[in-house]
């Protein structure tokens, strides 16, 4: 079945995480460059993947993506942030590029894009790493994959797993069923959009 088969009232249990969490895996190999999308608790789920890849050599240099808004009554930049967290857990500054702008995840990727660009990293060949949260994964690496279509460069994955959305725990709470029945149901209206492209799923699998 192709995921513009379905529509949202069909979403099962099973659907949403075959649609939201399946083949989605921690790139073992280096990467070129890891994009962080920012959020409010992105310091604590989407960005330790990427520095402990950056510790063993595994990723040379980081862009983190997110505009500022108000947390807790405070004007915060998440790129900003996201940055300062990074060298605190030992990245080097050389090695970290600041994207500020971006509110929402097509923008983390086509601004992060323009910064790759004026940096002249963004060359045919590279591989650029996606990391945000896991059950996040797969719409922003949709995203991605529209984004970067034309520049020739691999995109490859670092998921991080939160606490109440990750895959053994999201339909065991109302936090990560609302958030991850959302994520599967935008994931169906971008398709049908064309904002993302379609793919095929197994509906008849059971898991491992």
């Amino acid at each position: 079945m192709k995921i513009s088969e379905l529509q949202n009232d069909e979403l099962t249990d099973k659907l949403v995480d075959t649609i939201l969490f399946e083949g989605v895996e921690q790139y073992k190999e280096t990467v070129d460059v890891a994009i962080v999308l920012g959020s409010s608790k992105a310091h604590l789920y989407r960005l330790p993947p990427v520095v402990e890849a950056y510790k063993n050599g595994k990723v040379k240099k980081i862009i983190t993506s997110g505009y500022t808004r108000n947390i807790n009554g405070n004007m915060i930049n998440e790129g900003e942030v996201l940055k300062d967290k990074a060298i605190q857990m030992g990245v080097n500054p050389r090695d970290i590029m600041v994207e500020n702008s971006a509110s929402n995840t097509y923008e983390n990727f086509s601004f992060s894009r323009a910064l790759l660009i004026k940096h002249d990293l963004l060359k045919s060949g590279k591989t650029i790493g996606i990391a945000t949260t896991t059950y996040h994964m797969r719409r922003s690496f949709c995203i991605a994959e529209k984004v970067f279509e034309n520049d020739k460069v691999r995109l490859v994955m670092f998921p991080g797993d939160d606490n109440s959305s990750n895959r053994n725990t999201w339909a065991t709470n109302d936090k990560g069923r609302e958030r991850c029945y959302s994520e599967a149901g935008k994931i169906l209206w971008m398709v049908r959009e064309g904002m993302i492209n379609d793919w095929e799923i197994e509906t008849n699998e059971s898991r491992n």
